[in-house]
């Protein structure tokens, strides 16, 4: 009977490994930036299924039967360990991305300014300014930065190609 420990180890990682990943840029890609966890982890889940597809590259044998068998029950078990909320590594992937999602964060700032006592929703007010007119002055900062870096290049390509000149042979001297 062959080991097939490392396969239960892959898989025992799997959903860490490659699906979670997958399952976040796939969110970013559709610009949910505040999945549930359900959602989350149906994602992943979907994505730990396509595990199986790799099987079909293992030559037909008896022991690619119960390499299968084994890869079947042990994808099951790490799926529902996903589906219950007990894969610890999806948990804080997705804790993670909701948390840091690019989302704009400025509607849950002004909640927070609104419970905040009178004299503390001005002092808010002038920083959350404050950091929009940054924002603002840096992409104002980067757009210039960006078009003086391509007028330069259009400067130096059009020097190149005039200062072009066939290169000299340099002379050998022998001894």
């Amino acid at each position: 009977m062959l080991d097939y420990f490392e396969m239960e180890r892959v898989i025992e990682e799997l959903a860490k490994a490659y699906p979670a990943q997958c399952a976040t840029t796939w969110f970013k890609i559709t610009k949910n930036h505040k999945p549930s966890k359900e959602e989350y982890r149906n994602k992943v889940v979907e994505y730990m299924r396509q595990f199986e597809y790799l099987l079909a590259t293992y030559p037909q044998s008896l022991e690619t039967d119960k390499l299968k068998d084994l890869v079947k029950k042990t994808l099951a078990r790490e799926i529902e360990k996903v589906l219950r909320g007990d894969n610890k590594d999806v948990e804080r992937r997705h804790k993670h991305y909701v948390i840091n999602s690019p989302s704009d964060h400025s509607k849950d700032t002004f909640k927070e300014v609104s419970e905040q006592p009178y004299f503390q929703k001005s002092a808010i007010a002038v920083l959350i300014k404050e950091k929009k007119s940054q924002k603002k002055k840096d992409n104002r900062t980067d757009e210039k930065e960006e078009e003086e870096e391509k007028r330069q290049m259009e400067i130096q390509y059009e020097n190149n190609s005039i200062t072009d000149k066939p290169r000299r042979k340099k002379k050998l001297i022998r001894f």
